[in-house]
């Protein structure tokens, strides 16, 4: 039998058959969970105890909701204040997070933390530089050097936290940060091509990156973005350059629907960017803002570009202000312009401080050839005998074709005739 008396085998018995069929009070509902949810007598009840029997069984069915008593006037479902109630199911994490009550410490010992960075140091690293955002609303990771794994750990273990603050706790919730500095950190990584010494970048060697835009358009509420000296370079220059096309993502709309915001600066000064992908960022920004629907207060964008590998900027934004595209003229404006000019402007680039030269191809790194050591000469090999052998053993065969013919191993080689020497 089981502890409820039924026979093992049986039927469980449903919640109506344990509880007696009568209308529960009103306070027995507010504090009841599901059991008192299933209540057959609830059905009886009428007025203030049945919407109060409603109520309390809304506490227990949103798991992933806000808190119930913000709902319904600040008071909880469970006559206390605040949102969800520990249940004996509930991990210490979890509890702690519901009560808010998770300190830094259980925050950096938490398991999936540790998971992610796989060190207490790198957790507290990240949870310092959040809980510095969420202060000063600026997320910065400025100069940290962080290069490929070290830097999608820190950015993963962010995202982390937020959900165990409960910063996030709905799917289109970012975080209250306006402003994000990825400055200092490499987020790619180059290597060389084998016949040519142009510079690739693999798959792999570009998840920092996108990581970096995935979490700046989807994670944040960002109008200011920094990426200075991130390494940043264009490989193929066209349309189906990734690391190119990854950045220009950042000047492009966030979200959708009323959820839209747009980046108001973004700076990538001190890359490895060049003409084309100036020329294409800046029309991507433009066609993205002149189509919002507020035809008379556009989203405007300042650009900055400076150190970078773009020759003649003055004539990219000739070429941009003519039309010279395949969409027509761009309201652009240079730094430089007067303050009128860059006011009106939807687009103002800072183009200042360009290197004068184009990007030198990588080297290929050519190992020295491996010298081998010279072969030791072998020793002279020693003289034949030139005696006759006494016995048909060892000995050699005769000097004279006629009389010597076989080698000596066979015991008296033969000679032509079939003569042996003995």
């Amino acid at each position: 039998r089981f502890d409820d008396g039924r026979l093992k085998g049986s039927k469980p018995l449903s919640p109506a058959s344990l509880h007696p069929r009568r209308a529960c009070s009103s306070a027995e509902h507010a504090a009841g969970g599901t059991w008192h949810a299933a209540c057959p007598g609830r059905d009886s009840m009428t007025g203030a105890e049945g919407e109060a029997g409603k109520n309390g069984a809304k506490d227990d069915a949103g798991d992933d909701r806000k808190d119930a008593g913000e709902k319904r006037g600040g008071v909880g479902g469970d006559g206390a204040e605040g949102g969800k109630k520990p249940n004996s199911t509930m991990s210490q994490t979890e509890a702690a997070v519901a009560d808010g009550a998770l300190s830094d410490t259980e925050l950096v010992s938490d398991p999936s933390v540790l998971k992610t960075c796989g060190s207490e140091s790198v957790a507290r690293e990240a949870l310092e530089a959040l809980n510095k955002g969420l202060a000063t609303k600026r997320l910065s990771l400025h100069g940290h050097d962080l290069a490929d794994e070290a830097f999608m750990r820190v950015i993963k273990v962010i995202g982390i936290f937020s959900k165990l603050k409960r910063l996030m706790p709905t799917r289109t919730s970012v975080l209250p940060v306006n402003e994000v500095d990825f400055s200092g950190n490499p987020l790619i990584t180059c290597t060389a091509n084998p016949l040519n010494g142009s510079p690739e970048v693999s798959a792999r060697s570009r998840q920092p990156l996108e990581l970096a835009v995935q979490f700046i358009r989807v994670s944040t509420d960002a109008q200011f973005v920094v990426m200075e000296d991130c390494g940043l370079q264009g490989t193929t220059h066209d349309k189906d350059d990734k690391v190119e096309q990854e950045v220009i993502r950042l000047v492009k709309k966030f979200g959708a629907g009323k959820e839209a915001r747009y980046a108001k600066e973004v700076s990538l000064a001190g890359n490895k960017f060049e003409s084309e992908f100036a020329k294409r960022i800046i029309e991507a920004a433009y066609w993205e803002r002149v189509r919002h629907p507020d035809k008379d207060n556009l989203p405007k964008l300042r650009l900055d570009l400076r150190r970078n590998r773009i020759r003649d900027p003055d004539r990219v934004l000739d070429a941009l202000k003519e039309g010279k595209n395949a969409g027509g003229a761009i309201d652009v404006a240079s730094a430089n312009d007067p303050e009128e000019r860059r006011n009106s402007a939807l687009i103002v680039v800072d183009f200042g401080d360009q290197v004068d030269r184009s990007v030198s191809p990588m080297k290929v790194t050519k190992l020295a050839p491996i010298e081998k050591p010279p072969r030791a000469s072998r020793p002279p090999s020693p003289a034949p005998r030139r005696g006759r052998s006494a016995s048909g053993g060892g000995g050699g065969g005769g000097r004279s074709p006629r009389r010597g013919g076989g080698g000596g191993g066979g015991g008296g080689g033969g000679g032509v005739r079939g003569r042996g020497i003995s």
